[in-house]
């Protein structure tokens, strides 16, 4: 069975074999919103880890899906996805729901090296 971690009320990741998928629902309201879906490999979510300690963030997935870009005190989360046009969402995560983030991002990325030993 696979984890999930709660972020934030409409923001969660979902651990998979290859990493995780990143989970969020721009709107309260299902139908008026996009759910965006981000599947990121034990690299990315290493990679993203790594940049988190940084006194400042910019991290982008190669694909583009997914851009994170903050500090210490407030990230902000920008998902991208094509639907014949271009859609965007943001989300900024600060108290609470930023170290939730963080450790999140943490914890799956350290489960690679864990199953590699």
């Amino acid at each position: 069975m696979m984890n999930s971690i709660k972020i934030a009320p409409r923001l969660w990741f979902e651990e998979s074999l290859l990493g995780a998928t990143l989970n969020y629902q721009s709107s309260n309201d299902p139908e008026s919103g996009v759910f965006f879906r981000v599947g990121l490999s034990f690299h990315s979510l290493l990679d993203c880890d790594q940049r988190l300690g940084r006194l400042s963030c910019l991290w982008t997935i190669k694909d583009g899906s997914l851009c994170v870009r903050g500090d210490h005190e407030e990230l902000t989360l920008i998902f991208s996805a094509v639907d014949g046009s271009p859609i965007q969402a943001g989300l900024s995560l600060f108290g609470e729901e930023l170290q939730a983030f963080r450790y999140a991002v943490n914890a799956l990325a350290s489960r690679q090296m864990v199953s590699l030993n």
